[in-house]
């Protein structure tokens, strides 16, 4: 049970050690009986402290994957936590949201959407507000080659815009907000089929977008945000994030500090101070 329990690098290490001290107390026993017991002996004591200093690699490699880890989930939760208190803010009875996540993300609970998204869900419906529909976008399909007949597996990109369109549509004046995690097609001619995107905006502020987009979103214009179709973006700082090294440092505690450190958070309120210190961010028309 225990050796089950043991990552293979650590396991490979122990066998050599153990074989070294075999070896060198064999060499010490017969040094002086038989010819090369020395050198054997010797060799030996190698494989012990050759073995004894990978170990200590392998512990600090191992606790450098913890703390990478434990550091990855902390800053999720805290961007997690910062999206839900912006939602609830607003919707203070009681909102609503939908989820528009690829498929990729969805199915696989490593990935940090996966993640985020049931830190997510968790900390709205604490607040109150309603989780409604998952829009999955980016689907696989098997696809028949007219030419050899072969069937392959494809998979749909997730910010096509008719795609996005056709999901979007179906919660239309039915939730408060989307909260997209695939981004925007790459093109404004693009965006501009959304029809959730460039609706006018409701007077009770309804149906909007809160964007988590990890890559840079150099093809949002400022505008989505002050006409309100995007209630708020959530990125990476450019600098700070940057700075932080994920495996020797540790994250604050405090979840407010770890999204200060890690994002910015843009809103219609603060799009003005964030061009004057990001003044390249967005394109230009």
């Amino acid at each position: 049970m225990f050796l089950a329990n043991v990552e293979l690098p650590v396991l490979i290490v122990y066998v050599v050690m153990v074989i070294g001290f075999i070896v060198m107390i064999w060499g010490i026993k017969n040094q002086n009986k038989q010819s090369g017991a020395k050198i054997i002996m010797i060799v030996g004591a190698l494989m012990v402290f050759g073995a004894f200093a990978a170990s200590l690699n392998v512990s600090g490699s191992k606790s450098e994957n913890n703390r990478l880890t434990k550091n990855v989930h902390t800053f999720l939760a805290a961007k997690a936590e910062k999206a839900a208190e912006y939602i609830s803010g607003r919707f203070p009875e009681g909102g609503s949201v939908a989820f528009l996540i690829d498929e990729a993300s969805y199915n696989d609970s490593t990935s940090e959407n996966y993640i985020l998204l049931g830190e997510l869900k968790n900390r709205l419906a604490e607040k109150g507000v309603s989780c409604e529909d998952e829009l999955i976008v980016g689907l696989r399909k098997q696809v028949v080659d007219k030419k050899t007949g072969e069937e392959n597996t494809v998979t749909d990109d997730p910010t096509d815009a008719t795609l996005m369109k056709k999901q979007l549509d179906q919660v239309n004046d039915k939730v408060d907000i989307v909260i997209n995690f695939v981004g925007l097609p790459g093109s404004l001619a693009e965006i501009r089929k959304i029809t959730f995107l460039t609706r006018k905006n409701t007077a009770t502020g309804k149906n909007n977008m809160l964007l988590f987009n990890d890559d840079g979103l150099p093809y949002v214009e400022q505008d989505m945000l002050r006409n309100g179709r995007i209630c708020a973006i959530v990125n990476f700082y450019s600098t700070e994030s940057e700075n932080f090294d994920l495996k020797k440092n540790s994250a604050p505690k405090d979840l407010s500090k770890a999204f200060d450190l890690m994002y910015y958070f843009i809103t219609p309120d603060t799009l003005s101070s964030f061009i004057a210190d990001n003044p390249n961010y967005f394109i230009t028309k």
